[in-house]
């Protein structure tokens, strides 16, 4: 074997190790994505319920006061901190209306 292929081996193989330390690491990130509005907040509502493009899961989320407005249908912007059950709408995704 040359010295290439040495350390290609040895770094596969640490890998197995790293590989689910990393992923552990980063749940607890800070990440986003867009979905579809498919239950308004209401009168009084705490929550909007959104859905991912082509997930049939939906969301029941809270939202920040400038995201009260987002009707069936709307694009909106999600932020999500580590778990996708700790995330909160943040509107149609322009994010000076914070």
């Amino acid at each position: 074997m040359d010295g290439n292929s040495d350390v290609k081996a040895l770094a596969d193989a640490l890998w197995v190790y790293f590989q689910p330390k990393v992923l552990e690491m980063m749940q607890a990130g800070v990440s986003f994505y867009r979905a579809q509005v498919v239950a308004e907040a209401g009168e009084g509502g705490r929550t909007i319920t959104v859905q991912k493009p082509m997930d049939s899961t939906r969301l029941a989320l809270p939202f920040v006061p400038s995201a009260q407005e987002l009707k069936v249908g709307d694009q909106a912007l999600v932020l999500v901190f580590g778990s996708p059950s700790n995330a909160i709408v943040l509107g149609d995704g322009v994010l000076g209306n914070l």
